[in-house]
This record gives C-alpha cells, sequence and structure tokens, in this order.
C-alpha cells in the first residue's frame, strides 16, 4: 500500500506539474490569441474608420458634381450638416483648394475679399500666402471650420513640396490621395497629420487620360486629420495601459517601402512604466489612400496579456494535497480545458467580429438593450457599455400611445424598414433597420436587431432633388440663351456679309486712287518738257516771222542766214528732246497703268518695272527732296503679274511719302533686286523715315488700320500688299521697322508666278 501510496503520489506530482505546465501553455495561448486579435481589431477598425472618412470625402467631392460653382455659404452649410465634432471628431479641417493660374491671381483675391455670402464684411484681410511665382496656384478657398485653422485660409499648397506632390497624384489619378506626415500650420502642438484630396473635375469633359483629367481640373476637395484625434477614436483607452501601438508611414504604395523613423512617425501611445513582454508583438501594414502605413503592436506587463501564476500555485497546492485523486481527474481536467479553450476561442470570435462590424448590432428583450456591439454604440453617440439595460424607447421617440418602435411584426416574425432614431446628445439620424424574433412563439422575448446609419443617403437624396429641380430650371434658361444667341449669330452674318462687300468696294477705291495718284504725278512731270516745246515753239514762229518780213525787204545776207538757220535747229532740237522725254514719260505711264488695270500675267522685266514705277512718281519724289537709290541687276526676266508688282511698289512708295517722310527736309529709299538661287527673286524696300514702334507694327497689314484716318490714309494700302504678295504672286512679305532708324520690307518671290484658277484678261477702259 506504501508503494502503491508513494506510486500513486508520484504519479500525482508528476500529474500536478505537467497541469500546471498545461495551464501555463494555456495562458500563453490565450494571451498570443488575445494579443493578435486585439491587433487585428485595432488595425481593422482603423482601416473601417479611415474609409467612413474618405466615404465622406466623396459625398462632398459628389456635391461638386452636382454643380462645379459650389459657393462658400453652400460648402459651409454642407460641413455644418456632418455634425463634425460629434460624428467625426477625428477632421481638423474640411476645405476646397482652388485651381488659380499666375495670371488670374488678382482676381481671384479680390473676388474672395468682396465674398460676402458668408461673413457680412467679406474677408478684407484675405492674402496667398506664401508668395510663389509659377504658372499654376492651389489655394486653400474655403475652410470649414474656420475657428482654429485660420493659417490656412489661403495658403498656396504649391509652396510646400509635401502637399504639392499629392496634388498633383491625385489631379493625375483622379483617386483619393493622401500626403506624408505632415506639421498642420494651424496646428501650434506639432502633432503629426496628414491630409486626404479627392479632385474635382468640370462636368462634360472626358478624364480618360491624364492630359484631359488635368485640362478639367477644377481644384479639391480635402479632409485635415491630427492623428492622435483619429486614433483616440479607434482606440480602446483600456488598451493605451496594456499595448504600445507605434504607426510609421511606409511611402508611396508606387515606390519601394521606407524603414521606421523619427520623421515618418504618425501615431506613438503615451509613453508608461510597464515594461515589453519579448515575443508578443505583431506588425499590420494599412492602404491609407495611395500611401502604406505600418502599424507596430507591442505588449506591455500589466494585467491583460501577463500571465496568472496564483492558479498555477494553487494547481500545485491542490496536486500535493489530493495526489491520489489526479489520475481520475487527468481526463476530466483535460476535456474541460480543451471544451474551455475553444469555447472562450469561439466567444471571442464572435465578439471581435461583432465589435469590428460598421453597423450596430443589438440584442432588445422585453423592451430592454440586453447586449449591443460597440459599432450600434458609436452609431448612437454612447460610451462602451452605456446602452446596457436602458430601455429601447431612449433611441426612438414613441408616439402618444406609447407603442414600441423596435416591435416585431406578428404575422412574419420580423420588422424591416427606415426608421430615425435619437442619439445620446439629442440629434436624430436616419437608419435602416432589419429585425428577427428570438422566439417564434413568444415575442415578448425580443429579436435580433440590425441597424445601419443612412442620414448620409437621405441627406443625399434630398440634395439630388434639389439639384434636380434646379438643372431643369437651367435647362430652360439655356434654350432661351440658344435661341438668343442663333438670333445674334444671324444678325452678325449679315453685318458681316455687308462688310464683306464694303471691304471690296474700299479695294477697289484704294487701287483707282492710286492709279489717280500716277496721273496726278504724269501731268505734273509732263507739264515742264511740254511748256519747253510750247515756248519753243512761239519762239520759233516769232523768228520765222521776222525772217519772213526781211526776206520781203531783200536786204538779207549770209551771215542773218546763217544764224536764222542755227537758231531754227537750235528750237527743234530743244523741241524734240522736250517731247521725246513726254513721249517716254506717257509710255512708261500706260505701261504701269495698263498692268494695274488689266492684272495680265505676262515674261517682263522686274528692273523695267521697277524703272517705270520710279519714273511715274519722280515729280512727288522731287517735292518732298527724296533721293532714290536703285540696286538691281541689268535684267531680270520674270513669268508673273507686272501689274500686281507695279502695285506693291506703288503702296509702298506712297505708304512712305505719307507716313516715313513726314515733316523731313530730305529723304532716302533704297531698293535692291536680287536674284535668288532657288528660283526665287528678293525686293527689298528700304527707307530712313521715323519707322514704326512695336505696336503700329504688329498691325500694319490689318485692313483699314492705318495712323492718317483723315488725312489722306485709307488703312488699306499696307494690306493690299500683303494680299498680292502672298496671293497672286505667290510669295512671302516681311517689315522690320525701329523708330527714327527707318522701316525695311523684305519680298520674296518666285520667278514664275503660281496660275489662278482664271485669267482677268480685261483691260480698264479708262485708259482707251
Amino acid at each position: 500500500m506504501r508503494t502503491q501510496g508513494y506510486l500513486a503520489f508520484v504519479v500525482g506530482i508528476c500529474l500536478t506539474v505537467w497541469t500546471c505546465a498545461v495551464v501555463m501553455d494555456a495562458q500563453k495561448a490565450q494571451i498570443r490569441s488575445s494579443f493578435q486579435r486585439d491587433a487585428d481589431k485595432v488595425a481593422t477598425d482603423t482601416s473601417v474608420r479611415l474609409q467612413t472618412y474618405f466615404d465622406m470625402l466623396l459625398s462632398l467631392k459628389g456635391g461638386f458634381a452636382i454643380d462645379e460653382s459650389v459657393s462658400r455659404a453652400q460648402f459651409s452649410g454642407f460641413v455644418r450638416e456632418l455634425n463634425l465634432t460629434t460624428r467625426y471628431p477625428g477632421f481638423q479641417a474640411i476645405q476646397f483648394v482652388r485651381l488659380v493660374p499666375e495670371s488670374d491671381l488678382a482676381r481671384f483675391s479680390a473676388a474672395v475679399r468682396a465674398d460676402t455670402s458668408l461673413v457680412a464684411g467679406g474677408y478684407p484681410g484675405f492674402a496667398i500666402h506664401p508668395p510663389l511665382a509659377r504658372r499654376e496656384h492651389f489655394i486653400i478657398e474655403y475652410n470649414e471650420p474656420m475657428k482654429g485653422n485660420e493659417n490656412a485660409f489661403g495658403l498656396d499648397l504649391a509652396a510646400l513640396p509635401p502637399h504639392l506632390e499629392s496634388l498633383e497624384k491625385t489631379r493625375d489619378s483622379g483617386a483619393i490621395v493622401a500626403t506624408e506626415r505632415i506639421t498642420l500650420v494651424q496646428d501650434a502642438t506639432g502633432q503629426p497629420g496628414f491630409v486626404a484630396r479627392a479632385p474635382v473635375y468640370r462636368h462634360g469633359m472626358p478624364l480618360t487620360s491624364v492630359a484631359e483629367r488635368r485640362a478639367a481640373l477644377i481644384g479639391m476637395v480635402a479632409i485635415v486629420f491630427r492623428v492622435n484625434n483619429l486614433m483616440r477614436e479607434v482606440i480602446e483607452p483600456g488598451l493605451l495601459d496594456q499595448m504600445r501601438f507605434r504607426i510609421h508611414d511606409a511611402g508611396s504604395e508606387d515606390r519601394p517601402p521606407v524603414p521606421p523613423a523619427p520623421g515618418n512617425l504618425m501615431f506613438a501611445s503615451p509613453p508608461t512604466e510597464l515594461n515589453l513582454i519579448n515575443g508578443l508583438a505583431a506588425t499590420k501594414t494599412l492602404n491609407v489612400a495611395g500611401r502604406r502605413w505600418v502599424m507596430r503592436f507591442e505588449a506591455l506587463s500589466g494585467t491583460r496579456y501577463s500571465q496568472d501564476v496564483t492558479s498555477v500555485i494553487f494547481i500545485g497546492a491542490g496536486g500535493v494535497v489530493i495526489s491520489t485523486l489526479i489520475a481520475a481527474l487527468m481526463i476530466a481536467s483535460r476535456r474541460s480545458r480543451t471544451l474551455a479553450r475553444q469555447l472562450g476561442v469561439t466567444l471571442d470570435e464572435q465578439r471581435a467580429f461583432q465589435d469590428s462590424a460598421s453597423v450596430g448590432i443589438a440584442l432588445f428583450s422585453h423592451g430592454v438593450i440586453t447586449r449591443c456591439n460597440r459599432g450600434m454604440e458609436e452609431m448612437m453617440g454612447y460610451a462602451p457599455g452605456e446602452l446596457y439595460g436602458k430601455p429601447t424607447q431612449v433611441l426612438s421617440r414613441a408616439d402618444a400611445g406609447g407603442i414600441d418602435a423596435f416591435a416585431v411584426d406578428p404575422r412574419t416574425r420580423r420588422w424591416q424598414g427606415e426608421l430615425k432614431l435619437v442619439r445620446k446628445d439629442g440629434s436624430s439620424i436616419w437608419c435602416l433597420i432589419n429585425g428577427k424574433a428570438l422566439d417564434a412563439a413568444d415575442l415578448s422575448k425580443g429579436g435580433v436587431w440590425v441597424i445601419q446609419n443612412i442620414s448620409d443617403r437621405k441627406h443625399t437624396e434630398a440634395a439630388l432633388v434639389d439639384a434636380k429641380d434646379g438643372l431643369e430650371h437651367s435647362l430652360a434658361e439655356l434654350e432661351q440663351q440658344k435661341a438668343n444667341v442663333e438670333s445674334a449669330h444671324s444678325d452678325l452674318s449679315a453685318v458681316l456679309a455687308t462688310l464683306k462687300q464694303a471691304q471690296n468696294n474700299l479695294i477697289t477705291s484704294e487701287k483707282m486712287a492710286s492709279l489717280g495718284s500716277l496721273v496726278a504725278g504724269i501731268a505734273h512731270e509732263l507739264n515742264t518738257p511740254i511748256g519747253n516745246s510750247l515756248l519753243t515753239a512761239t519762239a520759233l514762229s516769232d523768228m520765222v516771222s521776222e525772217f519772213e518780213k526781211k526776206y520781203a525787204g531783200g536786204g538779207i545776207k549770209r551771215s542773218a542766214l546763217e544764224a536764222h538757220m542755227a537758231d531754227t535747229r537750235l528750237a527743234c532740237d530743244i523741241m524734240a528732246g522736250s517731247l521725246r522725254r513726254a513721249a517716254e514719260l506717257i509710255t512708261s505711264f500706260k505701261q504701269v497703268a495698263v498692268d494695274q488695270t488689266s492684272d495680265q500675267r505676262r515674261r517682263f522685266d522686274l528692273c523695267n518695272v521697277v524703272q517705270d514705277t520710279l519714273a511715274t512718281y519722280a515729280a512727288q519724289l522731287r517735292r518732298v527732296n527724296c533721293e532714290v537709290r536703285l540696286d538691281a541687276p541689268p535684267v531680270l526676266m520674270l513669268d508673273s503679274y507686272p501689274g500686281s508688282v507695279g502695285q506693291v511698289l506703288s503702296n509702298l512708295i506712297n505708304n512712305a511719302l505719307l507716313h516715313a517722310f513726314d515733316g523731313r527736309g530730305s529723304a532716302l529709299i533704297v531698293i535692291t533686286v536680287r536674284e535668288m538661287p532657288d528660283e526665287q527673286v528678293l525686293l527689298v524696300f528700304g527707307d530712313d523715315g521715323t519707322g514704326m514702334p512695336p505696336k503700329i507694327l504688329h498691325q500694319v497689314f490689318d485692313p483699314f488700320f492705318t495712323t492718317k484716318m483723315g488725312q489722306g490714309g485709307s488703312g488699306l494700302g499696307m494690306n493690299i500688299v500683303y494680299n498680292i504678295v502672298t496671293g497672286m504672286l505667290g510669295g512671302s512679305i516681311e517689315i522690320e521697322s525701329t523708330p527714327e532708324h527707318g522701316t525695311s520690307v523684305t519680298i520674296r518671290i518666285p520667278r514664275t508666278a503660281p496660275h489662278r484658277e482664271s485669267e482677268n484678261a480685261d483691260v480698264n477702259m479708262l485708259l482707251m
């Protein structure tokens, strides 16, 4: 018996030791499971919470999709409806960032200062900061709430590289993009923060490529976060004393991960005197709007994850006392531990599943809330555990009859529909309710209810109805404006046709005026040779009469006859020379006039055309004391339109006489003609006149543009020159001029002009 007792004792001791070891292992497994579950819950809750915020950002973008010209008052009203301080305490601010070109900065600033839609006095102190010179600026225009965020109002995000990088990414991708860790300009504490933004594009513009999205961009809607505030929403206060949390921004997802460093630390739990538990740590990676967040969880030696040695000591003491019973209890103990472990894991999984749900799940029995998940408490604004035991009527407004809003339909044993519930602070939210009875035979036992917040959808539906009414009104106004535009287009078409007819008439008048100027010049030039001829003929007639008297008297000497013959020969030479000069002038004028009025194509010598044109203007050039220098080859044959060439030279000479030499005592015109190697002819017409400033030079070829309106200038001379050179002659024309340094006109034309569809062979009947 002693041996058996000893063996039983030894077996009991061995079993006790084994039991203690099993208990220790079970505790460790349970601690690891609990720690992993807590880490998973925090990571999941963080992801779900961020997604909720990003969904709100998309709903804000949806407002701009309805009407891209959202006013400051509309933006502020939308933000007030969000009830940020209660529903979204993780927000620091909601903003609208406007894309403003460099050329529009002054107008934009003036418009913001004068915006009285929200503040009666506007924003007279508004200024874009910091000052920056670049083609595009991204300026915070709407900033809600303004209190506490004044420093961000008017901030040019293009001057801040971290912000500019995320702005360009969200612009080009069209997706929500978050910044790296930043220090908010409106936060004097220096806490880590970040900003998530979504792009807003113009209606009706294509968005399939990066270039199209850049062209359609209006701005961005943005949410500003303080990471500490965000994590206080997600992490249960009790966990902060049992677990150390750290979140690092590992960089953009399209780049290699960045190792943890103080510069990318987004969040760290408060320091504690508790030590870390070796081997009990976990790492989770979250996708946060295009960036990679790495969450590090480490267990602390508190009550939650530390082993309970008291139970081990108790088991050891009991094993010594009842070692004889250990063998009988081993199987039962093992089975009990297995079942307990499985039950614990199941309960923990069920609790984690319920608490991680973004909807509310509650058990109502006999009109009382007996259980609910964390999602239900957050939705209704209650602290953890605060709803347990409260009557269901605290969630709804009971009618005068005291009917329970959560009563199950006795026919279907279910309930489904939309219901307005009351939060703890008294505000109302619309919820989608689904309920099922626990016991179909006894409805008083209550049921399980799934509650989803649909307030945002309700607000969006109301906004869509209002937007639809506004759109229908806008379409009616657009139809009326379209009719007005079509009427104005018809009127403008008629005016344009009249204007073109008037322009053609003026061009014809300009050509005839140029020809009239030639006639006046030739008439003045012919006065001298014809007058000389007439005077000489009169003198010759007198000499003949005198000679006849002497001949009748019979006293003519040989010397008198010889003198009479010499005088007669001199008179004839004078008349012949004068009449020859007159004939040459008339021939030159006739050729120039015929060419300019007929526009006939023929082979001609360009140098002769230039000389003939200069001859017709000889008197006018002498009148202003203008010297003409011609630098041209002896012969340069062209197959073109000599009349058009002469018209160009005539207009250039007239333009110089009218504009270049006004008020000058002397002038110089240099005409250079050169044959180019590519069957082109270069004609340069230069003067040393007053020149032109850049503004006039830019408009010199415009029709009806002249600086001598009402003083002999029609404004069509240089326009005709441009049209003839580039049209009929098939060439090009360039003009260079500097004030007080003269003007140079460079013309390049082919030696063989392009053929027109029809050659005008009519000669102006004026010359017949």
